[in-house]
């Protein structure tokens, strides 16, 4: 072997050993630096024909486990979502308060039928009215408060969601552009480390974001797909769009996140998202709290309309000027239909006797007066039949869909079911059917059985609606703007619904109940559902529009901000009916006695009265109580809030797990990188002396000459 091979091969040596120590001081240097990959220095020999020729660095590697990554992302994927989630309904759940606050919503409801009892016992006293309006107006007032409060945490999550997709975004773009560089310096046989370890870092930031899947491609580079496999970043990126919106309501339909593929393509993104931050947020957004809004709606109507069922069953001492209904959306032969059973329209004296009562038997279609001999009266002739009947001592109308009883002069005027055989349609007594002495008001439907049959009108001849249908995921699976036979019936509109070419057949079924309910049950697990995005429809031209009648797309669950109690009873404390009209009462004995509260306890009744409740959230509906089901809604919100808590300590467990799994393999070890300098720099001493001990050779040949 030549002299000049030896001081080539120590050389190389020298070279190698400086490489080695270069990697190694960059490892110790970032021992504490979060994220830091640990690099690996690769060396090869060197042979030239077949002779040794020394030795030569290779590339520098990452110490990366593919397989421990991808847990790593898995598990930080998935406790982001935890995360968010919890932060975010922890929210909700704090609103409903303790079980024990008495001034939470569900005490609030209990003191409010604790005050109605209070002033059956009392009824004369002002004082005890005044608290059972008060305690009434407390318990809407905290219904609203928490319906607007969850309103406001699922604005919180779609302004987050807009601020999520930005930052999606970045991380796409830093990784893709990334690769290029790693791709140029592998080739060129440089260190492409430093980008490898920034890229890696952008993965890991993404997928709290979103569920990352991540390849390594031959030239160095990444792709990074979504666990369905949708590409994100490579050679080519995909790009999110997301625009919030503001103000947010329970019917509020949100735009989707649209993904732009690497060729142009455009998808809503939400289906692809299985975890991550992304996904919590659309989870509460439009899962979980909109399950508890709706819930917290059907128990707020249904204690609103279980107190006017009690207060349509009372009559005020004295007997009130005037009744009016609320809007039927109908026309009086539509309401009228149907009805079974008696009721009595009765005018009465200034001192409660009864000056005119008129009997009507729905079921026969006859009236009497006072007791006479009846007549026939049909729907049609229902106004003129009746106000002949109460000549001279009221008055019946019917105007802009509500039907109105007044008294002439000083009369006045109340309505009351016969005990025997009570009227009755869709369940409700006629008083309560067109809420003539409501105690709480909304200006939209509390209760949607209309009483509507196969065979009625449909009414909604002009306008039309704009269906928007989404998956278990959240995301769009069809836009559809429809309009209705016009003069067809509720049958040719649930047909038109359900039309699976034109209509929404293919996506669920439109059925309508024997009251008049018209509903929506989505396929799939889960199931679809629907929204709406512009309903310019109005029954009969004027009436409510078709999703308002009959609580489609998230308008059901808007009822509780519309309930309050009736301005009229509020400003005059006497119109509160805590009495109980005797129909049997005659002259000179009152059928209204001012000492009598038998309709207070009927109101306070209500909460242990078994009611059918209406499938809302996570309820899957039935017979309850008001109490029973109050229970059961505070128990659903503290179980999704605790197996909230639950599922995100699990999660931060597992991913501090995979976490220290993967930094064992990737992090740097101290003890580790010392022994490899004290190698590497004798390995450099050596060398040094090899090119030494071939430095003395030559000088020494040369002084032989």
């Amino acid at each position: 072997m030549s002299l000049n091979s030896i001081l080539n091969i120590g050389s190389s040596g020298l070279m190698t050993a400086q490489s080695q120590l270069r990697v190694v001081s960059d490892n110790i240097s970032n021992v504490n630096t979060p994220g830091y990959i640990r690099k690996i220095g690769t060396q090869q020999a060197s042979v030239l024909g077949s002779q040794g020729a020394g030795v030569m660095s290779g590339q520098v590697l990452l110490a990366a486990d593919k397989y421990l990554q991808q847990a790593s992302l898995r598990a930080s994927s998935s406790a982001s979502q935890a995360e968010v989630f919890h932060d975010l309904f922890d929210q909700i759940q704090s609103q409903f308060g303790d079980l024990t606050d008495k001034n939470g919503l569900f005490n609030l409801g209990d003191k409010a039928l604790s005050a109605a009892a209070a002033a059956g016992e009392s009824p004369t006293s002002s004082a005890s009215r005044q608290e059972m309006l008060s305690a009434l107006e407390s318990f809407m007032d905290e219904g609203k408060r928490i319906s607007r409060e969850i309103q406001n945490a699922r604005g919180n999550a779609d302004s987050r969601i807009a601020t999520t997709v930005k930052s999606i975004n970045d991380l796409i773009k830093n990784i893709s552009d990334l690769n290029p560089t790693i791709s140029q310096a592998n080739i060129s046989g440089n260190d492409a480390s430093g980008a490898q370890t920034k890229q890696a870092g952008y993965i890991d930031e993404l997928s709290k974001l979103i569920d990352v899947e991540v390849s390594t491609n031959s030239n160095g580079g990444v792709t990074v797909r979504t666990a369905s496999g949708m590409v994100l970043a490579g050679d080519q990126r995909a790009t999110l769009s997301y625009q919030p919106t503001s103000p947010v309501s329970a019917a509020t339909t949100f735009n989707p996140i649209i993904v732009t593929g690497p060729n142009g393509e455009k998808r809503d993104f939400s289906e692809h998202i299985k975890t991550g931050e992304l996904r919590g947020l659309l989870d509460v957004r439009d899962k979980d709290s909109t399950a508890v809004n709706a819930q917290l709606a059907e128990y707020m109507s249904v204690y609103a309309d279980q107190l006017n069922a009690a207060h349509n069953a009372s009559s005020s001492v004295p007997a009130a000027s005037s009744l009016t209904g609320k809007a039927m959306n109908q026309t009086l032969s539509e309401a009228l239909n149907g009805f079974t059973g008696k009721t009595n329209l009765v005018a009465l004296n200034a001192n409660g006797t009864i000056a005119r009562k008129v009997e009507l038997n729905f079921s026969t279609m006859q009236m009497s007066i006072d007791g006479g001999a009846p007549s026939a009266f049909t729907a049609g002739s229902f106004l003129t039949s009746v106000n002949t009947a109460l000549s001279g001592y009221g008055t019946v109308g019917f105007a802009n869909g509500k039907l109105s009883v007044n008294g002439t002069g000083s009369y006045g005027v109340a309505i009351a079911d016969d005990p025997t055989t009570p009227s009755s349609k869709s369940g409700k007594g006629f008083s309560h059917f067109f809420g003539m002495n409501d105690l709480v008001r909304s200006d939209t439907p509390i209760d949607y059985a209309t009483g509507l049959t196969a065979t009625s009108a449909h009414g909604f001849d002009t306008g039309s609606v704009k269906f928007t249908v989404m998956n278990g995921a959240s995301a769009r699976v069809q836009n559809l703007e429809m309009t209705f036979p016009a003069g067809g019936t509720m049958t040719d509109l649930v047909n038109t619904l359900n039309d699976t070419s034109n209509g929404l057949g293919r996506y669920g079924t439109f059925s309508l109940s024997p009251n008049g309910e018209l509903s929506f049950r989505g396929f799939g697990t889960p199931a679809n559902s629907l929204g709406i995005t512009e309903d310019t429809t109005a029954r009969n031209g004027t009436g409510a529009s078709l999703s308002s009648m009959f609580g489609l797309g998230g308008m059901a669950s808007e009822r509780t901000d519309g309930l309050s109690v009736d301005p009229v009873i509020l400003n005059n404390l006497d119109r509160l009916s805590l009495a109980t009209l005797k129909l049997d009462a005659t002259a000179p004995t009152p059928a209204l006695v001012a000492g009598d509260g038998s309709g207070g306890q009927r109101l306070s009744a209500i909460a242990t009265k078994n009611v059918t409740f209406k499938a809302a959230g996570a309820n899957t509906g039935g017979t309850s109580t008001l109490t029973r089901y109050a229970s059961d809604l505070a128990g659903q919100v503290g179980t999704i809030a605790s197996t909230a808590k639950s599922r995100m300590d699990g999660a931060a467990a597992l991913a501090s797990e995979a976490s220290s799994r993967r930094s064992a393999a990737e992090g740097v070890n101290l003890d580790e990188e010392l022994i490899n300098l004290t190698t590497y720099q004798q390995a450099y001493s050596a060398s040094s002396r090899l090119i030494q001990a071939a430095k003395d050779m030559y000088d020494t040949l040369l002084r032989m000459f």
